[in-house]
């Protein structure tokens, strides 16, 4: 499972990345300025979000595993079929619909694992598979770095089609949720998945029954309404906040950092490189943390991820020799690019079974916004002459704004069962 989910996150990862390593190029080709570069960027975000939304409720109707093969293809398609982008318009609408695939994808698999992940180390589980998508990142910047020179920034769109052909692999061994057959009371189905899995795991088989996986409250079909419920309403704003700020940060950087640098006097190839020692450390970062979350709590990993991660963009902003940009770069990648990977833990955690890919999904939704907000809101920096510097400055204040939110979280779950969890919310705000 972990291997699989977080293979399709690394090509999640590359194509949602990839934009960053295109984006000083393309300006030049087409003749953009900076704010219609940004929103180059920003057009994937917002496939993101509408297929984040629209697989995420998908799956709770249909299942995880045929969505997610559904969401593999358009991304891989879409990103491939970019690559004949005769202009600037044209680009813009397939990297729309290479984002739906992407957000689904996204979405699906953060479900998926957190569905199959023991409780106890379920926050190592899910940000080893998460940083899956952080280490696509690195992967665009070494692609980017071996194959732009010599062949254009368009031959990177093409690697990005590749993962079409892991679709087969998935259908042969991803198994589909227990936890929603089970809640659409489809028990042969759930059965077969662990008879599978116990083969798979070499695993002695047991006699299974529908009695072992019926519920105590059957499941109801999800509805959005459901994200307000009683013990729900306040920590989905407190999600979509935090989401929202965090990948306003995010983005802001990620998209722009490329060029800053290059404007700043460094050459397009070790601009990406700055990028790559980010992603490699978020990936790393992003584990460190849920190794943390695991022992103490959802909480206080995250309201310390995210100050140290606003110390570290002010840093980035204020230093100028190569090793300390690369230490700066890393410290960043550490703390704010792997925070999503850990808030995704809190965010799957907080909904149950059969709203738990909406949840998901429209939390992702509230991070797109974000993540298209901040590519526009850097070119609008960059077009108002504002320095290298106070650049880093604006984009540090999200990422305290986001500690705060951690620190109203209603509950600090660790070690707790997925349906524990929906308990505690509920008695948190009677």
């Amino acid at each position: 499972m972990l291997l699989l989910t977080g293979l399709t996150l690394v090509f999640v990862g590359y194509n949602s990345q990839i934009i960053a390593y295109i984006l000083p190029l393309a300006l030049k080709e087409w003749n953009l300025t900076p704010v219609m570069a940004g929103s180059m960027a920003s057009y994937g975000f917002f496939g993101l979000m509408f297929g984040a939304i629209a697989f995420g409720m998908a799956s709770d109707r249909i299942g995880r595993k045929k969505i997610l093969l559904l969401a593999v293809a358009i991304f891989s398609i879409f990103n491939g079929i970019a690559f004949f982008a005769p202009n600037f318009l044209v680009f813009c609408i397939l990297r729309f619909l290479c984002g739906l695939g992407l957000g689904g994808a996204l979405t699906l698999t953060i479900t998926l694992i957190s569905e199959f992940a023991p409780a106890r180390i379920r926050a190592k589980i899910l940000t080893a598979a998460v940083g899956g998508f952080t280490f696509g990142w690195a992967i665009a910047a070494l692609v980017a770095m071996a194959f732009i020179p010599s062949f254009g920034w368009r031959i990177v769109l093409v690697i990005g089609f590749l993962p079409v052909f892991f679709i087969p692999v998935l259908n042969a061994y991803l198994p589909e949720s227990v936890r929603f057959l089970a809640g659409k009371k489809q028990y042969k189905e759930a059965i077969k998945e662990i008879k599978r899995v116990e083969r798979m795991a070499g695993f002695q088989e047991i006699h299974w029954t529908s009695d072992n996986l019926s519920q105590s409250s059957p499941q109801t079909q999800g509805r959005f309404r459901e994200l307000f419920s009683s013990g729900l309403t306040l920590m989905t704003i407190l999600l979509w906040l935090t989401y929202l700020f965090n990948m306003i940060a995010l983005y802001g950087l990620a998209t722009w950092l490329p060029q800053l640098l290059v404007k700043a006097g460094f050459s397009l190839v070790k601009s990406y490189s700055y990028a790559m020692v980010q992603a490699i450390g978020a990936s790393a970062g992003g584990f460190l943390l849920g190794c943390l979350m695991d022992a103490f709590g959802r909480k206080p990993g995250l309201s310390l991820t995210y100050l140290l991660g606003g110390f570290s963009v002010l840093l980035f902003g204020a230093v100028s020799s190569n090793i300390a940009l690369y230490i700066a770069g890393a410290a960043i990648g550490v703390f704010i690019v792997s925070a999503p990977n850990a808030l995704h833990v809190v965010c799957s955690e907080t909904y149950p079974t059969h709203i738990r890919s909406t949840g998901i999904g429209w939390a992702h939704a509230s991070g797109r916004v974000g993540s298209i907000l901040g590519p526009i809101l850097g070119g609008i920096l960059q077009m108002a002459g504002l320095s290298f510097k106070q650049f880093f400055i604006i984009f540090a204040i999200p990422c305290f704004i986001c500690m705060v939110l951690i620190l109203l979280y209603r509950v600090n779950v660790r070690g707790d069962a997925l349906e524990t969890i929906s308990v505690k919310l509920k008695s948190s705000e009677q």
